[in-house]
């Protein structure tokens, strides 16, 4: 099962659930949206999700806590690229761990180690696709993504000469002069 370490702000950030201007009470409601909608999406995938957040001004440390499946820990003093690669150091089997996030430094780090790393935009794309093949999930390895089949196409014959007649006509012929 592959765990992923996920900069939660930066993801935040690459979804649009995060911008200057944040209002107040505002930056509870957006994480609580990412971590909702990361549950959502990775229902039923074999995966773990750790979530990252910054918190180098927080007063006191607080314990890892679980949303909906998710985990979540904030970064006591320090950034949450800082703890991700701390983490990294620590992890017994690193082929079994995949970064998320935007930074290079951190994804460096990842590839290193001998984790995998990924953008916040392909981490998106893979929540977003169809589910892992069932197989896939216990190699080890990236998850291999089924491909959507392509949809046949339903004009009838009206609507097929239609289309020829607009696209097969000649081109004027534009010289310039």
């Amino acid at each position: 099962m592959t765990t992923y370490l996920i900069d939660g702000y930066n993801l935040m950030h690459a979804v649009g659930l995060l911008g200057q201007g944040t209002p107040p009470g505002g930056l509870d409601r957006a994480r609580l949206r990412l971590l909702d909608w990361l549950a959502d999406t990775t229902a039923g995938r074999r995966c773990t999700l750790r979530v990252i957040f910054d918190a180098h001004a927080a007063r006191e440390p607080s314990q890892e806590s679980t949303h909906r499946g998710v985990r979540i820990r904030f970064a006591f003093r320090q950034t949450a690229d800082e703890l991700i690669e701390i983490l990294l150091a620590t992890v017994s089997h690193p082929k079994r761990v995949t970064v998320v996030s935007n930074d290079h430094q951190v994804r460096d780090a990842a590839r290193r180690r001998g984790s995998a790393a990924l953008t916040c935009s392909e981490f998106v794309d893979w929540c977003i696709t169809q589910p892992v093949k069932p197989d896939a999930s216990q190699t080890g390895g990236s998850p291999q993504l089924t491909q959507p089949e392509k949809p046949e196409p339903t004009t009838n014959p009206d609507e097929t000469a239609t289309w020829l007649a607009a696209f097969s006509q000649p081109r004027p012929n534009r010289r310039k002069r």
